[in-house]
């Protein structure tokens, strides 16, 4: 008795080559379009900061966009002690015990800052208010919060020069 092996159809052979490649290539491309998302949110990254300024022109607090994508501002919030305000008014009334009211303001809740963008948020041009309200500030515990978003709604908190994913809740 002889043992042969068994022949194999070229048509099968063909068939199962052209599904090994059709899989291989179904990989790659779900791959490159992995690749390609990932480099569609990095090209719209947003990087929001600020910083307080304060010299012989007063005090202010500048806000600005050094990413490459424009930033979605969904919510501001200000802490002072620990304690959310509603607005820069109250906590200029807790830092001087008066209405003070001589500053100007920059809403930027619900705004769009554009990539290389800087907004103010407040000035004071008062330098012996500025100084009063400055050195309040640095002996309390003086929290502002910008949560903000890239057009891909992936967010962020900036707590100045921080800045931690956030949910924006």
């Amino acid at each position: 008795m002889k043992f042969r092996l068994p022949t194999i159809r070229t048509e099968v052979a063909v068939a199962f080559a052209a599904i090994f490649v059709s899989t291989a290539t179904l990989f790659v491309y779900i791959y490159q379009a992995r690749i390609m998302q990932t480099q569609q949110q990095v090209a719209v990254w947003p990087y929001v900061e600020w910083l307080p300024s304060w010299g012989d022109h007063g005090l202010y607090v500048e806000v600005s966009n050094k990413g490459i994508g424009p930033a979605l501002v969904k919510k501001v919030t200000i802490r002072l002690d620990g304690k959310e305000l509603q607005s820069l008014s109250e906590m200029f009334n807790m830092l001087t015990d008066s209405t003070f009211r001589d500053y100007g303001y920059s809403t930027i809740q619900g705004r769009v800052i554009a990539a290389g963008e800087q907004m103010r948020i407040f000035e004071i041009q008062d330098k012996a208010i500025a100084d009063r309200i400055r050195v309040e500030l640095m002996k309390r515990n003086f929290e502002y919060e910008i949560c903000y978003c890239s057009v891909f709604n992936d967010c962020w908190t900036s707590s100045g020069m921080e800045i931690t994913e956030s949910a924006c809740d």
